[in-house]
């Protein structure tokens, strides 16, 4: 048995919606179907994070709190990106439950809103980061609602780590040039 197997090898599509977020265990099918909403309590001039998901949705609000959707801005998904990345935070937390050495799982993050014209590199990246700040160890963003079969996910992840992916080409490329660029810098020192 591999150290992965043991310490539970967790991969979860994330996918994203204006009004919900679910979070599907792609080995076991377990999903949780969770409101985009927090609650927020500000005492002293911190803020403390209450609540979330249909709790928070339905949480009677005390003074100093406030109800927040970190997906309600006009023009894109993720409106607010710190709140984004705590609420995924608690999400991944609940869907692990209470394990003693919860190990970071892997995600496939899936923007299902806002996709006219495609989704620009700028929510890429913010899908990806998302993914990265909440607590998971590899991300895989996938483009349009199209759902993927547990093989062509991990063939996908396989891609990636070779970086023959389109996303993760674009990673290795942008690392490739910039040790292209520190060996000219280099090179050219040398010269002088």
């Amino acid at each position: 048995m591999s150290l992965r197997q043991w310490l539970g090898d967790r991969l979860y599509l994330l996918q994203l919606w204006r009004d919900r977020v679910e979070l599907r265990d792609m080995r076991s099918g377990e999903t949780l179907i969770e409101a985009p909403v927090v609650v927020l309590h500000e005492q002293q001039g911190k803020v403390v994070f209450v609540a979330a998901g249909r709790e928070a949705q339905t949480m009677a609000l005390e003074q100093g709190m406030r109800r927040m959707c970190f997906t309600d801005h006009p023009r894109v998904l993720i409106g607010d990106f710190a709140l984004a990345e705590k609420y995924l935070q608690w999400l991944l937390k609940k869907a692990g439950g209470a394990r003693l050495m919860p190990s970071s799982p892997r995600v496939v993050m899936q923007q299902c809103d806002g996709l006219e014209g495609g989704l620009t590199e700028v929510e890429l990246r913010v899908l990806r980061e998302l993914a990265f700040g909440a607590g998971a160890r590899e991300v895989l963003v996938l483009e349009g609602a199209e759902p993927l079969s547990l093989e062509q996910v991990e063939q996908a992840f396989v891609a990636q780590r070779k970086g023959t992916g389109k996303r993760a080409s674009s990673l290795v490329g942008g690392v490739i040039t910039l040790l292209g660029l520190a060996a000219f810098l280099a090179v050219a020192m040398l010269r002088n």
